[in-house]
């Protein structure tokens, strides 16, 4: 059980690495598209860009369970890959149907994933809150400057 914790802390280091720098990047794009004035202006725009964030966050997603899945894969715990994603994909969303049940030995990953997976969502959800809360003060703003005639 010892390996399969210090195997899984480090994929779940490697899964908040990458989400960070996927988050990071993500960001910074937002902030580029916010200061060159494509947001507020156009509902449409607004709706754009979370959509866009919404589909880049959902696929950053699904590398990170794809990342815990190729662990699963390279132990010989589970095969072939889409077996192994699947599995991975109930752990990583808390939804646990039980029809694969890893040995003694990996079962702790299981809980390691879904923790990771909640946490990770919970940033999501924060990040798109935050975003779309931007969004809407932004509009508002250019909307109270033109009724002002500003």
């Amino acid at each position: 059980m010892f390996t399969a914790l210090l195997i899984g802390a480090g994929v779940f280091l490697a899964s908040l690495l990458f989400y960070g720098v996927a988050t990071a990047l993500l960001v910074e794009l937002v902030v580029r598209l916010i200061r060159t004035g494509y947001t507020g202006s156009r509902f449409s725009k607004n709706v754009a860009i979370m959509m866009a964030v919404s589909v880049i966050t959902a696929f950053v997603h699904l590398v990170q369970i794809a990342m815990w899945a190729v662990v699963f894969l390279i132990y010989g715990e589970i095969s072939p890959f889409e077996k192994a994603f699947f599995f991975s994909a109930e752990n990583y969303t808390a939804l646990g149907y039980g029809d694969i049940i890893p040995s003694e030995k990996w079962r702790v990953l299981g809980p390691m994933e879904a923790i990771n997976g909640l946490m990770l969502f919970g940033l999501s959800t924060a990040l798109m809150f935050a975003l779309m809360s931007h969004l809407i003060a932004n509009r508002l703003r250019l909307k109270l400057a033109h009724l002002r005639g500003g």
